[in-house]
């Protein structure tokens, strides 16, 4: 039992920083907008985290944006008592296509081996929250898609996602894609496809540079 508690304790400590040095903050919206970024600096093991009111059965879509790679987001449903998504392992996007009504809280937060050496991180955390309360959801919106594209593009190309230039978004017979290119400086600018499904979430990403090129 000493161990498994021990190694329980080791796992917590892996996730994150220490809750209770964490700032709260509520996530508003504009009078009839939908979408929302939110931007930030969390230092050493004090955290930030986000209050999000959703309504029964909405679609909901962030995508978080670190300046740091030790940077992550958890994002927790009403009353769980666990994350529904961890950022250390599951990346930087997470979406719900219904929404348990009541609030989700969004931990943003620093490994702790980064927060011990005091690090920090700024960071960009965009929120969509479509669909009304106990309806059908619209989906999710062109702008969200090309924040997705951007997103996880910078993570696969190693650069910033400012660097990732995305254009319109087109149907492709299958679901839709989006046409960018990666900025890689002195390696050049790269081409690549974003495709996405037919309920516009993403499915992969195609590299259209040839390597060498």
């Amino acid at each position: 039992m000493r161990s498994v508690l021990l190694g329980l304790a080791l796992f917590v400590a892996m996730i994150g920083g220490t809750a209770a040095k964490d700032r709260s903050e509520t996530i508003a919206f504009k009078p009839g907008a939908t979408s929302t970024t939110v931007k930030g600096r969390i230092k050493g093991d004090a955290g930030v985290a986000y209050a999000l009111a959703t309504g029964q059965g909405q679609t909901l879509q962030t995508l978080f944006e670190p300046s740091n790679r030790s940077c992550y987001y958890n994002v927790t449903a009403p009353s769980a008592t666990t994350a529904d998504h961890i950022g250390s392992t599951s990346g930087n996007e997470f979406g719900v296509s219904r929404t348990v009504a009541g609030t989700y809280t969004i931990q943003v937060y620093l490994m702790r081996s980064a927060a011990r050496r005091g690090e920090s991180c700024r960071y960009s955390l965009s929120i969509e929250l479509t669909g009304a309360p106990g309806g059908v959801s619209p989906g999710v919106s062109d702008a969200m898609m090309a924040d997705v594209c951007r997103g996880k593009a910078a993570t696969m190309y190693g650069v910033e996602p400012r660097r990732i230039s995305p254009a319109a978004i087109a149907p492709d017979g299958k679901g839709f894609k989006i046409e960018a290119t990666a900025d890689k400086g002195p390696e050049g600018i790269k081409k690549l496809r974003c495709i996405f499904k037919p309920d516009r979430t993403l499915d992969r990403i195609m590299a259209l540079t040839p390597d060498g090129e």
